[in-house]
Parts: structure tokens; C-alpha cells; sequence
């Protein structure tokens, strides 16, 4: 039992080590997370603007082209009619006439909306593409500061997390659960001692008796109040290798 209580109380060290490596980065991870998100958003919306205005100024070109068709076509239909004999050839051609012409009217009315939507269209892209620069500097400076943090870390976070390994092999799955769970919900902290007659994780007294049975260290106890794992200052202290 010993020898479960020093490993469970060595994980705990590392894993405060840890925590600290992490607290050093501070939010720099989710600050590039959220920065990469808003350049790929504005990205994408630069994208989806640039494509409009693409399809739209094709679409225009067509429309145009289609315009001038017709209006060759009236001019010609308006000949034929000088040429009929009788009211309904004459009728047919006009029908014919009055839908060239008002497909000629609906085309204007298309192709000047887009105009005016094209121009504020583009102003925004003016302003997404101002962002977006600002954006990219920002990250690439934010990445930049993550980098240098990480390699100034990385060598001791890879031993750190290789000792965790090797402790956690060492220990029992069901004694992992527990450790676990108690850290997640007690801000990091699941294996604390018994100092000046207290639980120093919630400093609530530990009876008397108690103490007494702790520091045998031959039973996990779990403090009354908190609910996490009590060992001995004797183990606390102990940094030598668990055999």
C-alpha cells in the first residue's frame, strides 16, 4: 500500500508540474485557435464574394449579349410585319415583339441591381481584405509567441509526460478512475497531505485518530470534507524513486 500511496502522490507532482508548463502558455492556444477560426471565416466570406461577383459579371456579360440579340430581333420583326396580309400573322408578330421587349426590360432591371449590389460588394471586400491583413499579422505574431513558449518547454513537458507514463502503468485502473475523477473535480489537486492536523486541500481538521491511522501508510484515505486522497507528509515528502 505504501508503495500505491508514493506513486498516486508522485503522479500528483507531475501532474502539478504540468499544470504549471500549461499555466505558463496561458491562453496562447486558444487565442491562435480563435485567430485561425476568424481568418478562415473572413476567408471564406472573401471567397463567397469573389465568386458572386464573378458568376454575376458572367451572367451580365450574357444578359447584355442576349439584349442586343433580341433587339435585332424586333428590328426584323418589325420589317415582317410591314410585310403581312392579314391581323393574325400581324398579332403574332407583335406577341412576339412585346416579349423580346420585355425580356429586354426584365434583363436592365437584373443587370442594374447587380450593378448597385456589386458596388457595395466590393466596398465590403475592401474591408474584409483590410481585416484579413490584420488579422493574418496578428496570428502570425500570436504563433510566433506560442512557438517560443512551446520550445522553451518542450523537452521538460516530453520527460514529464514519459515519468506520467510510467507511473500510471504502475498503478491499478480503478485507482487511476479515482485519481482522475477527484483532480477534475477539485481543480488539479487529488492527492494533498496532512499538515499542522489538517486536509491541506480544503484545510478542514483531520481527527486525531485519523492522523494517526494516515501515517501508517497502509490504507487510502479519503478526506471526510473534500473528498480527496490524504497521505502522510512522510510520503508527501518522499522524492526518492518508487521501487
Amino acid at each position: 500500500m505504501r508503495r500505491k500511496l508514493r506513486l498516486l502522490s508522485t503522479l500528483q507532482k507531475i501532474d502539478l508540474d504540468l499544470d504549471e508548463l500549461y499555466e505558463l502558455r496561458g491562453d496562447l492556444p486558444v487565442r491562435v485557435e480563435k485567430l485561425r477560426a476568424k481568418v478562415e471565416m473572413v476567408r471564406n466570406s472573401i471567397n463567397e464574394h469573389e465568386d458572386f461577383l464573378k458568376k454575376g459579371t458572367a451572367d451580365r456579360a450574357r444578359k447584355e449579349k442576349e439584349s442586343l440579340a433580341l433587339l435585332e430581333r424586333i428590328e426584323k420583326l418589325k420589317d415582317q410585319q410591314l410585310q403581312v396580309r392579314n391581323n393574325r400573322e400581324y398579332d403574332a408578330l407583335t406577341s412576339e415583339i412585346e416579349l423580346a421587349e420585355k425580356t429586354i426590360d426584365e434583363y436592365e432591371e437584373e443587370m442594374e441591381a447587380f450593378a448597385r449590389q456589386a458596388e457595395e460588394l466590393r466596398n465590403e471586400l475592401e474591408g474584409l481584405d483590410k481585416e484579413l491583413k490584420e488579422l493574418e499579422s496578428d496570428l502570425e505574431e500570436q504563433e510566433r509567441q506560442y512557438k517560443e513558449v512551446l520550445e522553451s518547454t518542450a523537452d521538460e513537458e516530453a520527460e514529464l509526460k514519459h515519468e506520467r507514463e510510467k507511473i500510471v502503468k504502475r498503478l491499478e485502473a480503478s485507482d487511476i478512475e479515482a485519481y482522475e475523477r477527484i483532480r477534475s473535480a477539485k481543480g488539479g489537486k487529488a492527492v494533498v497531505e496532512v499538515r499542522r492536523e489538517s486536509c491541506s486541500g480544503c484545510y478542514n481538521v483531520v481527527p486525531p485518530q485519523r492522523i494517526l491511522e494516515i501515517k501508517r501508510d497502509d490504507r487510502l484515505f479519503f478526506c471526510e470534507h473534500c473528498g480527496r486522497i490524504l497521505v502522510s507528509e512522510d510520503i508527501a515528502e518522499d522524492d526518492s524513486p518508487v521501487e
